[in-house]
């Protein structure tokens, strides 16, 4: 019986291990900077571990999110003054883990983040792990496309129902 176990064992342990989330180690490196009313908003925030991630990405999410600044279509000038606006959930800091809860990110020309995973933390992907709902990010002239996206506590994704994209113009 013992021979059988202790396979049975390491089996189960790389298992668990495979299907545990990855962490997101990529670091920013670029030249894009932003600054907030509230601080640096790449600031994550707390330390994280799985054994306490919220489940509040599994369910369809009960909010809306947009942006109050800039609208469609506009033409702006850099640094753009960007506000987001958020209905039906709260805005908390990072390693907060609240049920219809969590905090921004800004994607710059990209894509919504799948359900359930990490937003990435880079030059392109600004995370607001401070809770900030504002800030004014440096662009250079021409057409670009934001999304606002919404996490948990944890940055994982609430999917494109808790995105908005919108295109503008730096002049």
């Amino acid at each position: 019986m013992k021979s059988t176990l202790l396979p049975l064992l390491i089996s189960l342990l790389a298992l668990a291990a495979a299907c545990s989330p990855a962490e997101n180690k990529s670091e920013n490196t670029g030249d894009l900077k932003t600054q907030s009313q509230n601080g640096n908003s790449n600031d994550h925030g707390g330390e994280h571990t799985a054994s306490t991630e919220p489940k509040t990405t599994e369910e369809k999410p009960k909010g809306k999110i947009m942006f109050i600044a800039p609208q469609a279509g506009a033409k702006v000038k850099s640094p753009v003054k960007v506000e987001m606006g958020l209905e039906g959930m709260t805005v908390v800091p990072a390693g907060e883990l609240k049920e219809n809860s969590g905090h921004h990110h800004l994607i710059i020309d990209g894509q919504p983040i799948p359900t359930g995973d990490v937003v990435p933390k880079d030059d392109t992907h600004i995370h607001f792990g401070k809770g900030q709902t504002s800030t004014e990010v440096p662009l250079k002239p021409g057409k670009h496309t934001l999304t606002l996206q919404f996490a948990d506590g944890v940055h994982k994704s609430y999917g494109p129902d808790l995105s908005s994209t919108i295109e503008i113009t730096v002049e």
